[in-house]
């Protein structure tokens, strides 16, 4: 049985963003990287942040349980998976803080992701443009 349960989780931890628990896990925060179960990702090795807000109904996607969280999908060069963390974990209020001095989002970013299309979309905080 363990087995089982190690391969449906491998399974689910391919997808975009982490298997979503009702216990999330915290996200650790310093000024060189933030943490969360288990990857450490350097603040320069993010490559793109999108911002946005979980259906409160549930409805369209229903294996994420975000239910109007805000939420943030995280791309970094050391990993292929994106890494989406949501307002509901402990740490997310301090990992935007970091983030928005490392990186400067837009003023206002929160205000965008309460129209229909942009809760679909989101709306992006952060993309690094390589020159070459």
């Amino acid at each position: 049985m363990k087995a089982f349960l190690d391969a449906i989780e491998t399974r689910l931890r391919r997808r975009p963003g982490w298997l979503r628990t009702p216990s999330a896990p915290a996200i650790l925060v310093s000024d060189t990287c933030f943490a969360v179960r288990g990857l450490v990702v350097p603040w320069d090795a993010i490559s793109r942040i999108r911002a946005w807000r979980g259906d409160p109904s549930g409805g369209t996607q229903p294996w994420r349980d975000h239910h109007g969280d805000i939420c943030l999908d995280i791309a970094a060069d050391l990993d292929a998976r994106i890494i989406t963390v949501s307002e509901s974990q402990r740490g997310f209020d301090d990992l935007v803080a970091m983030a928005d001095r490392k990186m400067t989002f837009p003023l206002g970013w929160w205000d965008h992701l309460d129209g229909p299309a942009t809760r679909r979309q989101g709306t992006l905080l952060f993309e690094r443009f390589t020159h070459g």
